[in-house]
């Protein structure tokens, strides 16, 4: 039986299929991490909530009741300012590890559908395969059959 014609390029789309279910593999990959960055992220941010509550709280405490100078209430102050603008950072970060999670949903779709495509580029030329086959084979039963035609005619003049 004759190679099929488009073997090669059944190869290729095997191997771009291949390659599709790897991208998407490693997306789903990083969708998770990603999910898991917001959850460290949230709880980082919620365990400082905590604890800048508690922390100026206990700064409060230090200085209330007590005869202080100008310079421990402004620390104290600056204390509590650098505490805030930590917890501005961590609440960046978590506005970052979200922004990341929709971008690796977003990655992990678009390779679903590179997934899809490539899935039907294959599943094309192996229809067109089949049918090739199909013709493939019934052309060379006409072949054999046609042999045997002759095969019997010459058999027919020799006796």
């Amino acid at each position: 039986m004759a190679k099929y014609i488009l073997e090669e390029m059944l190869r290729v789309r095997n191997f771009r299929k291949d390659v599709a279910e790897k991208n998407l593999k490693q997306a789903q990959r990083l969708v998770e991490e990603a999910k898991e960055n917001v959850e460290n992220a949230k709880k980082t941010l919620d365990e400082f909530k905590i604890f800048i509550e508690k922390e100026t709280e206990r700064l409060y405490k230090k200085v209330m009741m007590q005869k202080v100078k100008k310079e421990a209430v402004d620390a104290l102050h600056y204390a509590i300012k650098v505490l805030k603008s930590k917890l501005i950072t961590h609440e960046q970060n978590l506005e970052t590890a979200k922004d990341n999670l929709i971008k690796a949903e977003k990655n992990l779709e678009e390779k679903r559908e590179a997934l899809q495509e490539a899935n039907k580029n294959v599943e094309k030329i192996k229809s067109h395969k089949e049918e090739w086959l199909k013709d493939a084979t019934k052309e060379e039963e006409l072949i054999v059959d046609k042999e045997l035609e002759e095969f019997a005619k010459k058999k027919e003049q020799e006796e």
